[in-house]
This record gives C-alpha cells, sequence and structure tokens, in this order.
C-alpha cells in the first residue's frame, strides 16, 4: 500500500514538474519575442495604380477665321467667347461711328436712372430681387476672385446687361409722369435708334465663336497633322499653359464636336502604341476626369515618338490654349495594392505535357508564381497571388483561380492545401522575411 501510495506521489511529481518546465518554455519565449526586433508588415487594403506621363500638347483644331474687315463701328454685344451658335446665327452687332453720340447719352441716362432709382420707395418685385441676387454674386464671385482680364470684361458686360434690365422694371413699377419713367422712356428711344444703326456679324457655319486668334489657325490644321514633327512644333513659338487673349477685333468659328492634340513622348509605351488604339488625357483644369482619346497619328523620330491623338470632348475648355501641359494616362487599375517590396518568387514543380498523345511519360519542370507571406497571430503564410498590374513601387493583386493553377500544371493537392489574400491582411516585407530565414 505504501509501495502504491509512493508511486502515485512521483507521477504527481513528474506531472508538476512537467507543468512547469512547459510555462517556463512558455514565458521564456514570449520574453524573447518580446525583445525581438519588430517585424516589418504592410497592410493590404483596396486602392488603385495609374500609370501616367506628364506631356506638352499642341491644340490643333478645325477652325475658320471670319473676315470683319467690312464691319466698322463700335461693338454693342456679342456672343460670349466659346459659345456655340448655329449657322446664320448672328455673333457681333456693331453701330456706327457716328452714332458714338447716342452711346454717350445713354450712358449719362444710366447715371441719372441709377440716382432715381435709389430714391425710389418702391416694394420690388421678386424679378427685381433675383436680378439683384443675380448682380451681387457675379460682383463678389466671380469678379473679385476672377485673375483673368477677359473674364473681367465678359462679367461687366454681363453687370451691364442685368442692371439695365432692372431699371426698365423698376422704371414699370413707378408711377406714370415720374422721373424715372420719364428717364427709361428717354433711354429706349435712344436705344432703338442705335438699333436701327446696327449692323450684325452673322456666322458662316454653326460652331463655337472665339475671339482667341494666336496667329496658329492655318498653321495647325488637320490637313498639316501627316506633316508634323517633333522639331517643327518646338520651332513654334508658343508659350506654355499660356491663355490666348480674348478680343473681337479678330473672330473664328470652331468645330465644336472634336480636336486633336499632338504630344512628343519618349516612354516605352508610346513606342508600342498602334493607331486606333484608346488611352486617357487628364488636364489641369479637371483632374478628376479622364477624357478618352483615340490615336490618329504616329511619327518615330530616333528615340522619340509623336502621336496625335482625336478628342470628343473637353473641346470648349481647350479653346483658350494652344500649347498646354497634361497627363497621358495608360491605364488605371483597382483591387488590392500593396507594394512591391512584399513580393518573391516561388519555385513550383509543375506537371507538363508529355511529347504526343499516346506517350505516357510524364515529365516536369519549375515555374515561378509571384508569393507573399502573410503574418498571422503565431505563424506565417505564404500565399500565391496573381499580379495583375503593376508599377514602380506597387501592384495591384489578386488570388488565383484553381482553373488557373490547373492550367498552369500544378498539382492537385497544392491546390487544395494552398491558402488565399484578403483585404488587411498583414503582408511582411521581402527584406525582413530573408533577415529572419538567415538568422534561423
Amino acid at each position: 500500500m505504501a509501495k502504491q501510495k509512493r508511486k502515485i506521489n512521483q507521477n504527481f511529481l513528474i506531472f508538476v514538474i512537467t507543468v512547469l518546465v512547459f510555462i517556463t518554455v512558455f514565458f521564456v519565449v514570449q520574453i524573447v519575442r518580446f525583445f525581438e526586433k519588430p517585424i516589418n508588415t504592410v497592410l493590404i487594403k483596396k486602392g488603385e495604380l495609374i500609370n501616367y506621363e506628364e506631356v506638352t500638347g499642341y491644340i490643333i483644331r478645325n477652325e475658320e477665321l471670319i473676315d470683319i474687315s467690312s464691319y466698322d463701328g463700335i461693338v454693342k454685344a456679342e456672343v460670349e467667347d466659346a459659345t456655340r451658335v448655329s449657322k446664320g446665327a448672328p455673333i457681333i452687332k456693331y453701330v456706327s461711328k457716328s452714332e458714338e453720340q447716342l452711346i454717350e447719352k445713354i450712358k449719362k441716362l444710366d447715371d441719372r436712372i441709377e440716382v432715381a432709382k435709389e430714391s425710389q420707395q418702391t416694394i420690388f418685385s421678386n424679378d427685381v430681387k433675383a436680378l439683384e441676387t443675380e448682380i451681387e454674386t457675379s460682383i463678389y464671385t466671380k469678379v473679385k476672385n476672377s485673375m483673368s482680364l477677359d473674364e473681367i470684361k465678359q462679367s461687366k458686360k454681363t453687370l451691364n446687361d442685368k442692371i439695365n434690365k432692372k431699371a426698365k422694371i423698376v422704371g414699370e413699377l413707378s408711377p406714370a409722369g415720374s422721373e424715372l419713367k420719364m428717364l427709361i422712356e428717354e433711354r429706349t428711344k435712344y436705344e432703338k435708334e442705335l438699333n436701327d444703326a446696327e449692323k450684325s456679324l452673322i456666322s458662316p457655319k454653326a460652331g463655337l465663336v472665339s475671339y482667341r486668334v494666336d496667329g496658329f489657325e492655318n498653321i495647325l490644321t488637320y490637313d498639316s497633322i501627316s506633316l508634323l514633327t517633333i522639331d517643327k512644333l518646338a520651332e513654334l513659338k508658343i508659350s506654355l499653359d499660356q491663355i490666348i487673349p480674348s478680343d473681337t477685333k479678330n473672330v473664328k468659328i470652331i468645330d465644336n464636336f472634336v480636336c486633336y492634340v499632338a504630344i512628343p513622348m519618349m516612354s516605352e509605351e508610346a513606342k508600342k502604341t498602334k493607331l486606333n488604339d484608346t488611352v486617357y488625357l487628364r488636364f489641369p483644369n479637371d483632374e478628376d476626369t479622364l477624357v478618352p482619346a483615340t490615336v490618329e497619328y504616329i511619327s518615330n523620330e530616333d528615340d522619340k515618338t509623336l502621336l496625335v491623338f482625336k478628342i470628343n470632348s473637353n473641346v470648349e475648355e481647350l479653346t483658350k490654349y494652344r500649347k498646354i501641359s497634361l497627363d497621358v494616362v495608360w491605364w488605371r487599375s483597382s483591387g488590392l495594392k500593396v507594394n512591391k517590396e512584399v513580393l518573391f518568387e516561388t519555385d513550383v514543380n509543375v506537371v507538363v505535357s508529355g511529347d504526343g498523345e499516346e506517350s505516357t511519360e510524364i515529365a516536369t519542370e519549375s515555374i515561378k508564381i509571384p508569393t507573399v507571406t502573410i503574418k498571422k497571430a503565431y505563424s506565417e503564410e505564404n500565399v500565391f497571388v496573381k499580379i495583375l498590374k503593376e508599377t514602380d513601387e506597387f501592384v495591384i493583386i489578386d488570388n488565383y483561380k484553381d482553373s488557373e493553377l490547373i492550367e498552369m500544371g500544378v498539382s492537385t493537392e497544392l491546390i487544395e492545401n494552398r491558402k488565399t489574400i484578403k483585404m488587411y491582411d498583414e503582408a511582411i516585407m521581402i527584406d525582413e522575411k530573408t533577415e529572419r530565414e538567415e538568422s534561423i
């Protein structure tokens, strides 16, 4: 009995010692882990890659200069720049110089009308209040914040039109025989005399009206595209990103449906481009919008390539420029985005077919599959990944489908036991992984 009791005590003691050893080893491992150098990891998240190239483009338009040599006088009204007009529509209204006195009288009447209007106690209609709001908005937003002289001149014209419209409405609301009523009637009489003496410039075809003439309208034409070279474009004295000044002394009509952008390039992507390929252009005025562009002409010149792109949108905005900075976006892709530093290649032996249909020999070869090491709580897992798109620093990756791995010759066992990658996994940097393996 005593012998059996002694044996039980020994077994219990061995159990206690085993537990203590296990606990000691556990704490030692945890202490080592605590003082171990932290693993440098990258969080895998959804993102986007854009492969683009910063370039300089020359704008080529189908534009027709209008002869205005027979038109003389003062410009009374004009269609706003970059506005589409139909064929036969009036663009500019002129009044003869002999009517300058009438214009001066109208200006003086405008001052008197404004004084009379300020002293008027009439409760204005909603139309008048709406006009006042538009006038204030134009003053405090468009005029105050504008840095362009052309835009300020255009805003001034618009303001004057709205002020005159307001004055007419106020005059109609005023009592008959009042001073304001008489001033409005006198102004209307002078306006009628001016209208009778005015002469209109008519649009010869439909398109965009433009007063921005730079002298290259007959040089950079559709017919000149096939004759263009990078050297010829460089010889053109055009300032980059400069807005062409607007002046009603010159008028042209521009095709608003299409324009071309000639771009000298040096990249490998440009050299590989083919006719009718579609890429995207990104302009500085709207960096969030990618404009589709089709390759219409290619000129390979030594180590450079001249590409001419055709675009069907953003034409109105480009009427302001002849030479502009922009981006050529070759492609964009979204998905699981990660740094290239986490990728390495795994050698995998795969089965390849025999030399003939009746061959029973099984041949193998080694292929390299992109791999990422994922950090888990107490372990690490290698995951095969498929590279969808890549740049110099980042890649868009995804998991392989079973059918894709089978087609590559990967064994069924390896496919069934493989791990997959998902968003918010922690990928270990290659240098960190190598350093840890060498220390082991």
